[in-house]
């Protein structure tokens, strides 16, 4: 690639190296068979050019997904925006593959790469009953590499791509080294935290969870494979499954108060089962030991997130600084699974056709800074998180102030549990299938039913760059319960603007050893070993991270801290039925506080902010003010 390129192809912009070799695709559906007899369904998306299908061998770009490789659009599912607008130049009745849904499968197309698209074990048309076993998921998509190189019209290099589950699979799959994956590019990879976090069960994600799978099922069905026998052989798949298989999502959802905190512990969620069946060694069905694996197998990795994402950016960047293999980070304004596709192609053309772009010249970690209009400042650095950002307290007052200093005096403040307080049903946690944004409710409405503390109009410009943490002396008359706290901007023109939040059940409040290299203010295990009772009346230290966030906040804008027992729309709560009185310390020797991670400008950074980055994006996880 020329110099010249190199100048205009950069981070959040793709210039290809060339004109599109294809201006079109030719589709081949089959099935392939695992090691254990299971059947994959597989599409085979191939570029042509004039109608005429391209010789000879190319890269390809492998995609595995439960929500379909391809199907028949029928015009009743519900999909979010995004997709119905992909989908607009489709009449109902075509069938819609990934070239189709996915502007970036689409873009690699006509840059003459191969997009291969397979339905999960237990999914679309694939055989198998159920695809949630994440590990054996992972084996049989390193089969489907194998089958990929040793096709004609291909070469012996494969990338993955993929969103949410899929992003996860491609680790999965990686772990297991097979000949053939030069690269993944995961997307918002989903995590095991997207149904519990902080001791407390997120109703509002196993909702949407189900409400998506079922819709899938009932209303846009896979495409069969080619051939006179595709729909026979769909409906025998479709036979070996569960039809309960949902019913674990509904048990979730309609889940009793009392049992969140025996159920909201990762002691299943990190349990090693023995994988011999698999050829490794015992593993947890979350990411507990992957990292270990995935150090060994080196495959290059470009890890994308938002900072709004419902998988949480906090583990994921944790899980990126236990990685060892060539990687790369990136951590925008966005919601799950809004933008960096310029990103992927950038990095998919550098691992498979070798192409100097300079992808791996840069820093390698980028993240962007926004503001609540959506004004955005990309920035590239070595790690997260950044070492110029330091803990500055605020104090919590009485007056519902926040202040840089405490008094000497103790003081309380109470409030009772307000169960209908919510952050709405647009969510982090759930936005994805009802809209592309997140929306938030009346925050000063929501912040009258529960107990506020703010600064003063700030002198200058702050920002925040990385994981707040709360600090809470507290009492409740009840004996069990939780917090849920925002932290909230005020601008000078009287509106108020979500920044982040974070959540606890108090029977997990014993901080202990971080993992993974957490390098966070607060780490909770979250195990059955490490749960404290509640005892009605005891004075109790609970300490909370909120998700990490950068954002800069103006002068003369306020800081808002919203601190809550309940969320109703998002969250299961212990307390449901009853309604605590919490006792929050003010002053004294027991002071409660919120630490904000705050830039220095007193500290040589180590981001430096990149002009022109993603030029024309206007992704931004909530809508812009007018």
């Amino acid at each position: 690639m020329s110099n010249d390129l190199i100048d205009v192809s950069s981070l959040g912009s793709y210039v290809p190296p060339g004109p599109d070799v294809a201006d079109g695709f030719d589709r081949e559906s089959c099935y392939v068979m695992m090691a254990d007899g299971c059947q994959l369904a597989v599409d085979v998306l191939r570029p042509t050019s004039g109608g005429e299908r391209l010789g000879g061998e190319r890269p390809t770009v492998l995609h595995a997904t439960p929500y379909r490789r391809s199907f028949v659009l029928t015009g009743k599912g519900k999909t979010a925006r995004v997709y119905q607008e992909a989908l607009a130049g489709l009449a109902v009745g075509d069938l819609a593959t990934q070239y189709h849904t996915r502007p970036l499968a689409k873009r690699l197309v006509h840059q003459g790469y191969n997009f291969v698209s397979v339905d999960l074990r237990g999914t679309g048309a694939s055989f198998g009953a159920d695809y949630v076993d994440s590990w054996r998921a992972g084996h049989d998509i390193a089969q489907v590499v194998g089958w990929i190189i040793d096709q004609p019209w291909a070469t012996d290099r494969v990338g993955m791509v993929g969103i949410s589950y899929e992003g996860m699979i491609q680790f999965y799959t990686a772990a297991f080294a097979p000949e053939g994956l030069v690269c993944i590019a995961p997307q918002y990879p989903g995590l095991p935290q997207c149904y519990v976090d902080g001791g407390l069960a997120i109703s509002s994600f196993a909702r949407v969870w189900e409400e998506l799978h079922k819709g899938l099922a009932e209303h846009e069905p896979a495409a069969p494979v080619d051939g006179d026998d595709g729909l026979e052989l769909r409906a025998k798949a479709e036979a070996e499954r569960d039809p309960d298989r949902y019913k674990w999502v509904e048990s979730f959802s309609a889940m009793a108060p009392e049992d969140v905190t025996r159920l909201a512990t990762y002691d299943l969620l990190e349990a090693p089962v023995d994988r011999s069946d698999l050829g490794i060694a015992p593993m947890a069905s979350g990411y507990t030991g992957a990292h270990d694996l995935l150090n060994m197998a080196g495959v290059p990795t470009y890890l994308s997130t938002g900072w709004w994402d419902l998988t949480f950016p906090g583990y994921l960047i944790d899980f990126y600084n236990s990685l060892s293999m060539p990687k790369k980070l990136l951590v925008g304004p966005w919601n799950h699974g809004q933008a960096g596709d310029a990103e992927l192609l950038r990095w998919l053309d550098h691992c498979l056709r070798g192409d100097d772009n300079g992808v791996l010249e840069e820093p390698p970690v980028h993240f962007a800074t926004s503001e609540p209009s959506g004004a955005t400042v990309w920035k590239s650095t070595s790690r997260l998180p950044l070492p110029e950002a330091q803990l500055k307290s605020w104090y919590l007052a009485p007056g519902a102030e926040l202040l840089p200093t405490t008094s000497s005096e103790a003081d309380v403040a109470e409030y009772r549990v307000d169960h209908d307080v919510t952050l709405g049903p647009l969510s982090r946690h759930s936005y994805y299938v009802d809209d592309l944004y997140i929306n938030t409710p009346d925050l000063d409405a929501r912040a009258d039913r529960c107990l506020t503390f703010a600064t003063a109009p700030l002198e200058h410009d702050v920002e925040i760059t990385g994981a707040p943490a709360l600090e809470l002396d507290l009492t409740t008359d009840a004996d069990r319960g939780a917090v849920m706290v925002t932290l909230e901007q005020l601008m000078a023109d009287g509106s108020a603007a979500y920044l982040t939040e974070g959540f606890l059940n108090f029977a997990h409040r014993r901080v202990s050893v971080a993992e993974l290299g957490h390098d966070g203010p607060v780490w909770h295990s979250h195990r059955r070993h490490d749960l404290l009772p509640v005892e009605p009346g005891e004075p109790m230290a609970v300490s909370l991270e909120l998700y990490p966030i950068s954002c800069l906040v103006r002068a003369g804008d306020r800081l808002r801290l919203t601190v809550a027992g309940a969320d109703a729309d998002n969250l299961i709560v212990p307390t449901i039925g009853i309604e605590p009185t919490l006792r929050v310390t003010l002053g004294g020797n027991r002071a409660s506080r919120l630490l904000l991670p705050v830039v220095n400008p007193n500290v040589s950074p180590t981001a430096s902010v990149v002009e022109g980055a993603f030029p024309g994006d206007d992704a931004y996880a909530f809508r812009r003010s007018n």
